[in-house]
């Protein structure tokens, strides 16, 4: 199951990569993106993690391996990061709030629509934690290069 899980994982990043007309040399680059998010995302809660924590590691993941992509590459990290989280998007868990929400049944639909909302805020913090952490590493880098004024 988490061998045929990482395959569709593969697959419909790659997949996401041809929708958005990225660069035919970086379509391998952003399946392994989302195939990395997905084994990431599966293996946490083996060791015990909840599933916030699980989608905000992994969608962290992604957003370094993208960054690291788009400088080894030369092309932009949206690329690989945008096909790396489709595998981490509560796309079920959204249709069951909106089903609740149909059949009149509120409360768990309002719990669903929660979870949903907390984990899409899990998958953005993830992005730009990855982010922030390239950016700072590269000011750290750069710091002793630069010249003091008077």
């Amino acid at each position: 199951m988490f061998v045929q899980g990482l395959a569709l994982s593969f697959f419909s990043s790659m997949a996401w990569c041809v929708l958005f007309n990225v660069p035919v040399r970086t379509i391998l680059a952003g399946g392994l993106a989302g195939m990395v998010g997905f084994c990431v995302f599966s293996l946490l809660p083996i060791w015990g993690a909840e599933v916030l924590l699980s989608t905000f590691v992994s969608a962290a993941i992604v957003s370094l391996l993208s960054q690291f992509l788009s400088i080894l590459l030369r092309v932009p990290s949206t690329n690989f990061s945008v096909a790396g989280i489709i595998p981490l998007v509560p796309g079920s868990l959204a249709y069951k709030s909106m089903l609740a929400f149909v059949n009149n049944n509120y409360v768990e639909g309002i719990t669903l629509a929660t979870k949903t909302l907390m984990v899409a805020g899990a998958i953005a913090s993830g992005l730009i934690f990855g982010i922030s952490v390239v950016t700072i590493w590269k000011g750290a880098r750069y710091a002793g290069k630069r010249t003091q004024r008077d």
